[in-house]
Formats: structure tokens, sequence, C-alpha cells
């Protein structure tokens, strides 16, 4: 098989003790790096992984590794969103050449059609349904206690779990989401102590936001944005004022977002406005912009808040400087690095 080691020597310990547990390695904390990089490259291939990152995989590496199963170019060239569920599995990759530019192994592309077996759709569906509850709850809360993730068990989907076999569910995929028995309660991937500390002591005084079904479960897909009338105008601003020739209007729009989320200064997006082809010819038309800016803010939901936004609390949005790591999570909420995610160039 392609020698995945140079692929795999990028990954810290931790990351690679999370891959050898996915892909049936024992004993990882006794190995070295070298032998644990050789045991988990001599098990991507086997069969009962394939299977698992088959049942396991979000809906679009799925639909990624299914279309290079027909052309092989289609496995080439994917975004992470595109191939996230095999890529925690050790089945794709980030090219070493270039940023942000995945790809699947041909070998794994090759076996695609040797695990989507009936029996194996039906499976996977069963599978996917809890997990996307699942997902969609941390997505919008970042912390959430297991007796919530219960309630919404039965809220929309009618079934009666318990605890248990909620953990085990968490405990069996292949996310990394941390499950804190002495709070009782699951937490987003990448979230550090002190963030914890924050959201947590913060979202005590909140009830849960439990929109209608087929508006929650969207948040189960880490991309999605529940964007508001603040958001359309923006999109609007965009299209009329940014230099298209850089990049699409879609482009453009989600680029000057991710600075505001992730919480940019105001010079420093007035300043990539002007990279990006407009200039303001007053101060007045500025202050309509960080109006706008201001109004997306108070629509964005927060862990802190249990996933209701400023507006739906009453709150007044103050604008200001957050500083994030490339490796601290995203404040947009997708339980993905920042580097991963909002903190990527256009």
């Amino acid at each position: 098989m392609t020698n995945t080691a140079a692929y795999l020597e990028k990954y810290d310990m931790e990351d690679l003790y999370h891959l050898a547990v996915n892909t049936g390695v024992t004993d990882e904390k006794a190995l070295g790096k070298d032998e644990l990089i050789t045991k988990i490259s001599n098990n991507l291939l086997n069969r009962d992984v394939l299977e698992y990152a088959y049942l396991y995989s979000d809906d679009a590496a799925l639909e990624s590794w299914r279309h290079g199963s027909e052309d092989g170019e289609l496995g080439k060239n994917l975004s992470l969103t595109d191939v996230y569920g095999l890529y925690i599995m050790g089945l794709a990759y980030e090219s070493l050449n270039e940023e942000d530019n995945f790809f699947i192994l041909e070998e794994v592309l090759d076996k695609f059609e040797a695990v989507h077996t009936e029996e194996n759709r039906e499976a996977r569906t069963g599978i996917q349904r809890q997990l996307n509850l699942i997902r969609a709850a941390l997505h919008l809360y970042g912390v959430v206690e297991f007796k919530q993730i219960v309630h919404l068990f039965k809220k929309y989907y009618g079934m009666d779990v318990t605890i248990e076999e909620v953990v085990d569910m968490v405990n069996r995929s292949p996310y990394v989401i941390t499950v804190n028995e002495k709070n009782r309660e699951f937490v987003i991937d990448d979230m550090t102590d002190e963030q914890y500390e924050i959201i947590r002591n913060a979202q005590q005084k909140y009830k849960y936001y439990e929109p209608e079904f087929g508006k929650f479960i969207k948040f189960s897909n880490p991309g999605y944005i529940d964007e508001s009338a603040a958001h359309e105008t923006l999109k609007k601003w965009v299209s009329e004022h940014l230099n298209t020739n850089v990049a699409s209007d879609y482009e453009l729009y989600l680029h000057v977002l991710r600075m505001v989320i992730s919480g940019r200064k105001r010079e420093d997006i007035s300043g990539e406005i002007k990279n990006l082809g407009h200039t303001f010819e007053s101060k007045a038309e500025e202050d309509e912009f960080f109006e706008l800016i201001s109004n997306i803010v108070r629509q964005t939901r927060h862990f802190q808040y249990r996933g209701k936004s400023e507006a739906e609390l009453g709150q007044r949005t103050i604008v200001r400087e957050v500083k994030v790591g490339r490796n601290d999570p995203c404040p947009c909420g997708s339980g993905k690095k920042y580097k991963k995610c909002c903190g990527k160039a256009v």
C-alpha cells in the first residue's frame, strides 16, 4: 500500500493514540511513535477497520469516498469537510505540499464497494441518525449534560435511551468527544480547560435552545451557518462592493464572516475590506457597515448561552478583539481547530 508514514509523521502523539484506537491497535500507549505509525499503517486496510469507517463516517466523507471509487480523480483535491470522517480514521490525508488540500488513499477508494453492502447501509442509517443528534447538540451547546442528550433523543426521535447507552455510543464513535463523568457532560473537541470553565459557568443560568427538529439537525453539519436577515444583507453588500476577481461572492462573504466570528479588530477588518476592493468613502459609511457587523454578532449562537443568540436573550452586543490561537477551538462552534475552520484564508 502507499507509504503513509510521511503523512502520519505530522500527527502528534495524542492524535496517533486516537487513530490507533480507531484502527484496532492495542496497547498504543506502550508504543513509540515509529512503532505506532507502523501498526496503524498495517491496520488501515483491514476489513473491520474499513467497515467501521463506512458506518461512522459523516455523509460528506462517505459521498467523497463513493465518488472517488467511481473516478479516482474525484478522490483528490478535497476539503477537510469533504473527508473529515475518513481523515480521523487515517484513510484521508492533507497534501504535504499544499495546505488544506486533502485526498483519499487510492487503496481505500478501491475498497468502497466491498463495504457498501445492504447490511452496512441499513446499519449506518441508524448509527448516523444517532450521531447526528449528538453532533448537533455539541455544535450548538459546546458543553451538554448527559440528561439533555437523553431528553433530545426522546423529544426528536421518540427514543427511550439510557445515559449509559448514549455514553457507549459516543465512546464507540471515532470522533474526539470528551466524556466528563464527574459532571455528567459531553464536551466538544479541543475545548481548553479554561474555556470549559468559562462556558460551563455561564451556561447555568440559561435553558437549552431547542428549535423544531428540521432546524436542530442542520447543526450536525459543522459547516452550517444559521443565517439571519443580517447575514443576507452582508451577502448583498459583499456582492455589490468587493472584487469578485479575487474569489466568488460566496467565498468573499465567508471570508468576511470568518473575520467577524473570530473577533478581528475593526481596523483589521477595514484593512482587509480595502484589500478586497472597497475603500469606505466616509466614517458614516464605515459606521453603517460595522452596525451590520454588530447585528451579525448579535444573531450568532453561542455556547455560553446554550445555543441561543444575544438577540434572543436581549443582550447588548460589544464588538471586541478576541485572540484565537491557530490550535484553539474555532469560535464558530464547529468543533474543529481554528486553523482548519474559520482561520483558513479564502
